[in-house]
């Protein structure tokens, strides 16, 4: 199993702009986890002082959130995890 590094993953998010997205990540205990969602969905942004907080503190620790569509919420991984994104 072959993982993407952190570049292409942040190249990848980037190009992907507000397209519907699958992400496929392993998890903390070890197993995959796939995702489909929206890096940026229009509809779902959070503006507030403490979500712009939240969204710097997920970054300084390499997280990537991503807005699944199946639970309409929020989730995150790791950028040094992803194994793909479609």
């Amino acid at each position: 199993m072959n993982i993407m590094t952190t570049e292409q993953v942040k190249c990848m998010v980037a190009g992907k702009g507000t397209k519907i997205s699958t992400v496929t990540f392993i998890k903390a205990d070890g197993s995959l986890r796939t995702i489909n969602g929206l890096f940026r969905p229009s509809s779902h942004i959070v503006g507030s002082e403490r979500g712009q907080m939240q969204g710097e503190a997920m970054a300084a620790r390499g997280q990537i959130p991503v807005y699944e569509l199946s639970t309409k919420r929020w989730k995150s991984f790791y950028a040094n995890k992803v194994v793909e994104i479609k």
